[in-house]
Formats: structure tokens, C-alpha cells, sequence
């Protein structure tokens, strides 16, 4: 737009290539002061190219993902660094789950020194990168790849994932958001951290990869708690263990 300025411009860079910046990042990458960036986020959010969250500013909310490509371009060296620590924690010799979304194929990307592997995925990405290896026997679903998102999703995916059981399931997630809990209307309302999907039909196929699997494991880069979708997963506390540089470290549930 015309009436931005060319700060407004690079915060907008920015959080297009992260999702999240904090005020404080912002400020001290400008070198203004934190009002400064507070003005210059509620413009952007007046034009609906940005959305305030606690202390900082992100991507304006949306019912659906952005394209494959513009999510693996966002957050490179914070996905790199969850697929390099997951990859670390995968033996040799075990049935892999990998669901969809661009942390996973960075971990396909890094499989490729493991021996005897069977990976079943929906991912098209990490089925195309594990499809050069020898040692690694690598399963598709049939159906439609979705354009947007180079992945198979639906009925027959969730089919797919219940004629095996995996070791690890590993799958990733749109938000990570604290949402009622589903108890009965009577009973007073909790809250809870959910792992969630922008549509149903991937949060339908994400529950069938983790119900087949003895290790539900969550990679989750730090924009995760930032964003908000609509679909449930599951409780946070559902994973084994969670990968997330939102800690600077992983840990289980």
C-alpha cells in the first residue's frame, strides 16, 4: 500500500518470513521506541495486513493455510533446528507416521543417514524426498494432492493410517490455542491448551496418524502459540513429546 512507510513495509517482510515479531523485537531492530512500533502496528492492523497479539504482532487471522511454499519459507533456521532434534531422537529400524506441513518435510530432509525405516505419510513433500533413498520404505495414501498444500487428506488417508501401527507418529499443527475444554454444558467451563487444524478434514486425518501409533510426538515452532485455527487435534498433553523452540529446548508431556 502507498500510505505505508518503509518501517511499515519491513514489518510486514517480517512477519511474513516469521509470523510473529514481538515490540521489543521490533524496536530494537528499528531503533525506535516501543510506542513508535505500537503506532505502526495498530496502521497495519487498521488495514487488515497484521493482527496485534500480547506484545507483539503476527499474520491477521485466516480460515484457511497459506500456500506450502510461503510456509517453508517462514521460520527456515527454527524449523531446521525442531527437524535436526527430532531426527536425533528417531532409531533405526522403526514404522514412521509423518503427518503434513513443512516441519515434516524438513525432517524427511534429514532422514536420510537412518537405516530400515518404514514411513507412511500423506505428505507428498517428505514422500518425494524419502522416495531416493533405498533403506527407506516409504508409503503414500491414494487420493487428490491439494495444489495449495502437496499433501492427501480425507477418508480414504485416515484409511490408509489404520492398516499399520507405527512406533512414532509425528505430526505438526496450524495453532496451538487454550480452548474450552469439552466437558458436559452443566459443568463449569475449563480451558486448555489443544493442538488444532485450520479444517476438519486435517484434523480428522492428524487424530487417525496419532491413534495408530505407541509415540505421539508434536513439532511445533514458536509462531504455533501465536496463530489461531479452529479444527481440534488434541490436548496438548495427548504427545509423548514436544518439539518446539518455543522453550528453547524439547520436552514431554
Amino acid at each position: 500500500m502507498n500510505n505505508l512507510s518503509l518501517r511499515q513495509q519491513s514489518i510486514i517482510d517480517l512477519i511474513q518470513r516469521q509470523e510473529y515479531c514481538s515490540i521489543e523485537e521490533l524496536s530494537a531492530q528499528f531503533d525506535v521506541t516501543t510506542q513508535t512500533i505500537r503506532r505502526d502496528i495498530n496502521e497495519l492492523c487498521h488495514y487488515g495486513l497484521a493482527q496485534r497479539h500480547h506484545g507483539g504482532v503476527g499474520l491477521p487471522s485466516t480460515l484457511s493455510n497459506r500456500s506450502f511454499v510461503s510456509r517453508r519459507l517462514a521460520n527456515q533456521d527454527e524449523k531446521q533446528r525442531i527437524a535436526q532434534q527430532v531426527v536425533n531422537a528417531i532409531p533405526d529400524g522403526c514404522t514412521l507416521f509423518l503427518g503434513i506441513g513443512t516441519t515434516i518435510a524438513a525432517i524427511a530432509e534429514q532422514l536420510g543417514q537412518h537405516k530400515e525405516l518404514r514411513v507412511v505419510t500423506n505428505n507428498f513433500h517428505a514422500a518425494h524426498i524419502l522416495s531416493q533413498y533405498e533403506q527407506i520404505e516409504t508409503w503414500l495414501p491414494g487420493g487428490r494432492i491439494r495444489v495449495n498444500d502437496g499433501d492427501v487428506i480425507g477418508d480414504g488417508a485416515e484409511a490408509f493410517f489404520a492398516q499399520f501401527i507405527a512406533d512414532i507418529a509425528i505430526v505438526s499443527c496450524a495453532s496451538i490455542s487454550r480452548v474450552p475444554k469439552l466437558t458436559p454444558v452443566c459443568e463449569e467451563t475449563q480451558f486448555e491448551d489443544y493442538v488444532m487444524e485450520h479444517e476438519l478434514r486435517e484434523a480428522s486425518v492428524s487424530q487417525a496418524i496419532l491413534g495408530s501409533a505407541q509415540q505421539k510426538w508434536l513439532v511445533a515452532n514458536s509462531s504455533k502459540w501465536q496463530r489461531k485455527a479452529s479444527a481440534r487435534v488434541a490436548p496438548i498433553r495427548y504427545f509423548d513429546r514436544i518439539f518446539s523452540d518455543k522453550t528453547g529446548e524439547t520436552f514431554s508431556e
